[in-house]
């Protein structure tokens, strides 16, 4: 991995508590779809982000940061940028990361800000001109936290192989998508999973939840990927 020091060139809040950031390395980087970064706070605290884009041409970095006023851990990141306007990361990080040899139709799912993870695969797939079919699953816990909704909804339109379903664990009466726990929505779908790739990303205990869901669903273990599986 290197270490390289990032401008910052955007830092805005996308919904409430959610924030976008953009960053410039100084340096080139490279890294695969699906990886992550550190944020090096210091030697010995070093926070990881999902990376939300692919390798561009302008070699900027996109973040999608969920901060709620309780959480530390990332306001603190924040702040650093903020007051700096500067950060220092470590990257590439990730094991989890797209399997572009692969000819298997493919499901994403992420919960929250996880969501960053899957676009990032999902971006690559579709430059690369994957045809086989596509599905991403987004689950959040309230509707207005689906901050990429339009984004997903006309890449969808654009690319036939591609089905977005976000999925609301605590719908309101003025929800008209699918409601509840978003690996439920794919144990619902699916009849079998073992013929897919399967891309999870979220909390670790929905990461474990849905690895034992989806083993019941025939998911193939060398076809299941998820950071979270090395640490649970």
């Amino acid at each position: 991995m290197q270490n390289v020091i990032c401008n910052v060139e955007a830092l805005t809040e996308m919904a409430d508590t959610l924030w976008y950031v953009r960053l410039k390395p100084e340096m080139a980087v490279d890294f695969l779809p699906g990886q992550y970064l550190l944020v090096v706070m210091a030697e010995d605290d070093k926070r990881p982000f999902s990376i939300a884009n692919t390798v561009t041409k302008d070699e900027t970095l996109e973040l999608h940061i969920g901060a709620t006023p309780d959480n530390t851990y990332a306001v603190q990141v924040l702040k650093r940028m903020q007051d700096q306007g500067k950060i220092e990361v470590q990257l590439p990080a990730g094991k989890a990361h797209l399997r572009a040899d692969s000819q298997h139709p493919v499901i994403l799912m992420a919960g929250g800000t996880g969501f960053a993870y899957t676009r990032s695969i999902l971006q690559q797939l579709l430059a690369d001109g994957f045809k086989q079919p596509i599905f991403l699953y987004w689950g959040v816990r309230f509707a207005q936290h689906l901050y990429a909704d339009e984004e997903m909804k006309a890449w969808a339109d654009e690319h036939p192989q591609l089905t977005y379903i976000p999925v609301v664990q605590n719908a309101d009466a003025q929800w008209q998508g699918r409601s509840g726990l978003v690996h439920e929505a794919i144990m619902d779908d699916f009849l079998s999973l073992h013929d897919y790739d399967v891309y999870v990303a979220g909390r670790f205990e929905m990461a474990g939840v849905a690895r034992e869901a989806f083993k019941e669903k025939g998911v193939v273990a060398e076809q299941l990927f998820g950071d979270a599986f090395e640490f649970i």
